[in-house]
């Protein structure tokens, strides 16, 4: 009996993973996809979904005031974080379903399990060995233990907490460097928790424009979250059902007594893959891959979580990258575009910033244009109260080359969609500034944004 190779063996269903194995069929290929838990990974299970229909939640609530300025007055609201859990729960299974027909409907086969490599075109799965010309790694992330005292009690939990909490904490301490907790804690504080918002970091989202961060910070602080700064936890103990914590900030040394602290630091989940095996560092924070998603052995491609630093630990960028790894497994010559991955809060307002900050681009030797368009000078923005929020365009001098585009406010997400092509098609200022947008959109600021950044506003004062 003659032994099946498959063309395409996907270690992992997830965000990448899944289009990838999808690519790879469509052009032809044999594909089996491995996953040893729910297909659709943390991002449908546990990650993006979930918080995005919690964000949606929070935003409901958030633009009540919205709605009382309008004459829209609601005499009481009623949070049932119980239903909104259940709804959720509903959809995410909804999702799964179809993530398992759309395997089927390409002709995947679908292997439930823990695979591991054992050597050149080999998997073991449940004791069963695979064949396979061809593998891409798409294993995502895993939990870290933070690094701060007695981080082992119980009271200590990472974000998975929330997905399963029947009733949510009334003080809670979010702590570490991923934007997202951003998101968490205006959700938390808007369903009636204190929040309190610590980052190691010297401000929020310090690798973005100072434009974008300080303006979230506002906005957040003016809801009664308490953020911390080159934050640390130097003490921590359990006291009468809670947790006593010692902080040190850039405020001082203070003491504050939370129920819950909630962390979600990830790396990249290498342990048990069997790396050693194909002579690639199971050690390392990450496979380093190329810009076809190759790693230095042939046939073997990573994607997504596994290849990023955590602040890259994006759905569509491991999305992206599946793409590109199943045609260059297929034969193709794809390349990843690193300048196009949008970094993305749904906060409220929404963050969204794609290619070079104007600091980025300085020291990588441009002389550059910065044009920002506030969307408090936007009809549509003045409609919606943006007071914070803002369009930030950034361009190099000698062609005009639109190098960045950063956005803060409603319908950020879907804005920088423009964005990601602008920098695609290397459109310059010029262009971008003559472009029509739809009267009365926020997005019609993109287009003044560039004309501010060539010295020639029409709305701008």
């Amino acid at each position: 009996m003659t032994e099946e190779i498959y063309d395409v063996v996907v270690l992992g269903g997830g965000a990448g993973g899944v289009p990838a194995a999808v690519r790879a069929a469509q052009l032809g290929g044999t594909v089996a996809v491995i996953e040893q838990e729910n297909f659709g990974g943390l991002c449908m299970n546990k990650g993006c979904i979930p918080f995005g229909h919690m964000m949606t939640a929070s935003n409901i609530v958030g633009n009540l005031s919205l709605g009382r300025d309008m004459g829209l007055h609601v005499s009481e609201v009623s949070l049932d974080y119980e239903i909104l859990v259940r709804r959720q729960n509903e959809l995410i299974d909804f999702m799964r379903k179809g993530v398992v027909g759309t395997l089927v409907k390409n002709g995947i086969d679908r292997i439930e399990g823990r695979g591991r490599i054992s050597g050149k075109g080999r998997m073991d799965v449940n004791g069963n060995t695979i064949a396979f010309k061809n593998l891409i790694l798409a294993s995502g992330g895993e939990w870290i233990m933070p690094d701060f005292p007695n981080s082992d009690l119980d009271d200590v939990v990472n974000t998975n907490y929330l997905l399963e909490a029947k009733i949510l904490p009334k003080r809670v301490l979010l702590f570490g460097r991923i934007p997202w907790l951003v998101e968490i804690a205006q959700f938390l504080n808007r369903f009636g928790c204190q929040v309190i918002l610590a980052t190691q970091d010297k401000s929020l989202l310090s690798d973005e424009s100072k434009t974008i961060s300080s303006r979230l910070r506002k906005t957040l602080k003016s809801s009664g979250i308490d953020i911390k700064h080159d934050a640390e936890i130097i003490n921590l103990a359990k006291n009468n059902g809670g947790l006593q914590v010692e902080i040190k900030s850039k405020n001082g040394i203070e003491e504050v007594f939370v129920e819950k602290i909630i962390t979600a630091e990830r790396k990249a989940a290498l342990k048990g893959l069997g790396l050693e095996n194909l002579q690639i560092d199971k050690g390392a924070d990450f496979i380093k891959v190329n810009e076809k998603m190759e790693t230095k052995i042939n046939g073997v491609y990573a994607i997504g979580d596994i290849t990023e630093e955590q602040s890259r630990h994006y759905s569509h960028l491991a999305s992206e990258e599946g793409v590109i790894a199943a045609e260059n497994a297929m034969g193709g010559k794809a390349e990843l575009d690193q300048r196009t991955c949008t970094r993305i809060l749904y906060s409220q307002p929404e963050v969204a910033c794609v290619g070079l900050t104007a600091k980025e681009a300085k020291a990588a030797g441009y002389d550059v244009y910065v044009g920002a368009a506030p969307l408090s000078m936007n009809p549509y923005g003045m409609i919606l109260s943006e007071n914070e929020g803002i369009i930030e365009v950034v361009a190099e001098k000698k062609y005009g080359e639109i190098l960045g585009v950063h956005f803060i406010g409603t319908s950020a997400s879907e804005m920088a969609g423009q964005a990601v092509l602008a920098i695609r098609m290397e459109m310059t200022l010029e262009e971008l500034a003559k472009t029509s947008f739809p009267h009365p959109t926020l997005s019609e600021s993109l287009a003044e944004a560039a004309r501010e950044a060539l010295g020639v506003p029409i709305y701008l004062p």
